[in-house]
């Protein structure tokens, strides 16, 4: 999982709550599609929780704060709230066939959640193993990472695709300073290139790349 730092609304949201829009439901057509592609333009084209790539094609909007119409917590105005909006996945959903095999928001549901993508420090508890599970010493974020979102089911790839991912960064290293300590400035210039996106997009499962590169440089 990424922080993501959220800009401003579309202009074409904006318009259709000056035209009486006031829940997420009657939000459609090009102005649905501005906010579809302005929440991938934020997040680098990954999805906000489990970092797979995304595009317009596939994309899901999601609400942080749950915005299901038969939830007691149920507000109209928190529908069209950017802020509460993020671009999520398909959860798996079409591979999936069972409750226990989707991930992110489709195995979410309505469940309020602790972690926070727009929270650095939420971002910061969050950690990886070597075989890519992702976990967190808070117990709450824990619970949200593993079992709320369910972003170490075997069903989906998520764990073993981190680890490739791990594994690739690893591997480039390595043929670059064979035997040798890692230079920090490398350590350091290869952070900032995976923490920067390329052509707008970041690189697929960022995240596990970026943790593992800080923990890299405080060994240093």
């Amino acid at each position: 999982m990424l922080y993501i730092e959220k800009k401003q609304e579309p202009n074409e949201l904006i318009q259709e709550k000056r035209k009486g829009l006031t829940d997420y439901s009657n939000l459609s057509g090009k102005p649905k599609e501005a906010v579809q592609v302005s929440l991938l333009e934020e997040q680098g084209c990954l999805c906000a929780y489990c970092m797979r790539r995304i595009s317009l094609e596939n994309v899901q909007i999601e609400h942080y704060l749950p915005q299901h119409p038969q939830s007691e917590n149920y507000d109209p105005a928190l529908t069209i709230d950017y802020r509460n909006m993020l671009a999520v996945c398909s959860g798996n959903k079409k591979q999936a066939g069972k409750f226990e095999n989707l991930t992110c928001d489709q195995h979410r549901k309505n469940t309020p959640l602790t972690v926070d993508p727009l929270d650095r420090t939420s971002i910061d508890k969050i950690k990886y193993k070597t075989d890519g599970t992702i976990c967190s010493d808070d117990a709450e974020i824990e619970k949200d990472l593993n079992i709320t979102l369910n972003l170490n089911c075997p069903a989906s790839y998520l764990k073993k695709n981190r680890k490739a991912a791990l594994d690739a960064v690893k591997q480039a290293l390595h043929d670059k300073f064979p035997g040798k300590k890692v230079p920090k400035q490398q350590l350091e210039r290869m952070l900032k290139q995976f923490q920067a996106k390329t052509n707008g997009r970041y690189a697929e499962f960022a995240g596990v790349i970026i943790w593992y590169l800080k923990r890299q440089i405080a060994r240093v």
